[in-house]
């Protein structure tokens, strides 16, 4: 498991937390919430921009594109952040590798996200526990999100857990708020509540 020192003496001036999961499962709000009480930025979900740009998903052809973008903006987030900020990616980039083989059936691009894992002092899994509530914009429903937390379950927590420090985010915002902040005091020392 990657250490938190270890992150540091790689020469990063920002911490960083990630969050993984299927849509409609929290992360963006508690990227938000967590923020509020940390000197944080949080990087966007470039998929979601995406589809708000083109109005449709993207195809199998443009997901590497997506992840890099996604590696860029977190990269440029963290590089521009002030000493001791904590970079909250919403999500790591490695959830564009798991929509490609939710969707696609496409497992090309996971040793590129998996690469990242390592560059985290946190990854939080959101769990599917919340009342599905639809985003404007190409929402797939229920069934595909527990089926993208199943194969989150069975092909990525383990080897993410071999990199970094996983929890699960379950039950309403404050006890997940709650989850992250009691995992990351010991993680990445102390922050702001």
């Amino acid at each position: 498991m990657t250490d938190s020192i270890d992150a540091h003496a790689r020469g990063r001036t920002t911490a960083r937390l990630g969050l993984i999961g299927a849509e409609c499962t929290g992360k963006s709000t508690l990227a938000r919430e967590l923020a509020l009480g940390w000197d944080a930025v949080v990087v966007n979900e470039v998929v979601r921009e995406f589809v708000v740009a083109h109005q449709r998903a993207p195809r199998v052809e443009e997901q590497a594109a997506i992840l890099r973008e996604q590696q860029a903006s977190e990269d440029a987030a963290a590089m521009s952040a002030r000493t001791g900020a904590v970079t909250i990616a919403d999500p790591i980039p490695l959830m564009t590798a798991v929509y490609s083989v939710v969707y696609f059936d496409d497992s090309s691009l996971v040793s590129q996200g998996l690469d990242r894992a390592g560059d985290y002092d946190l990854i939080v899994w959101c769990r599917p526990d919340l009342p599905w509530i639809a985003d404007p914009g190409m929402r797939d429903g229920p069934r595909m999100r527990e089926l993208t937390d199943a194969v989150i379950a069975e092909r990525f927590i383990a080897p993410l857990r071999e990199r970094s420090e996983v929890i699960e985010a379950t039950g309403p915002l404050a006890t997940r708020l709650a989850l992250v902040r009691q995992a990351w005091q010991p993680k990445a020392g102390p922050r702001p509540t």
